[in-house]
């Protein structure tokens, strides 16, 4: 008797066990994915926007770069190395924040305010949109 229920119970064991390992797999993506997802929220709001901006900054298309020097809650200050009628000028600019997320800047005033020019900074992941009157720049942290 005892014999027998050791078989069955060894057969349960047999049939069950790999059932439960392919349940065990296709739940596993799905856990991995919850996880990385909250990795990636926990670590986005523990970076400060404020270092984020902070440092240089190099085109990826030309020789521009600029080094954004001061980070405060209303805005940014930055040396621009650009290029005007034909060759590269530092021009030093003052930006103000345009949302709450301290994501995006724009220098202070409007178009108007800068001779028809404005400058938008947008704040991604390693690198920085530059928006103005010319198509949109690239720029990485040197």
């Amino acid at each position: 008797m005892k014999k027998t229920i050791t078989l069955m119970l060894a057969a349960c064991m047999a049939v069950l066990a790999p059932a439960c390992a392919k349940e065990e797999q296709a739940t596993q993506p799905e856990t991995q994915a919850e996880t990385t997802v909250a990795t990636t929220e926990t670590t986005a709001a523990k970076i400060d926007p404020k270092q984020a901006w902070m440092g240089k900054w190099d085109a990826t298309d030309t020789d521009e770069n600029f080094e954004i020097y001061e980070v405060t809650d209303t805005g940014i200050k930055v040396y621009y190395n650009h290029f005007t009628e034909g060759s590269i000028e530092l021009f030093e600019y003052d930006m103000e924040f345009d949302n709450e997320e301290h994501t995006i800047c724009s220098e202070i005033g409007d178009a108007d305010d800068n001779g028809g020019w404005e400058y938008t900074f947008i704040l991604g992941d390693g690198e920085i949109t530059v928006k103005s009157k010319f198509p949109d720049q690239l720029f990485k942290k040197s």
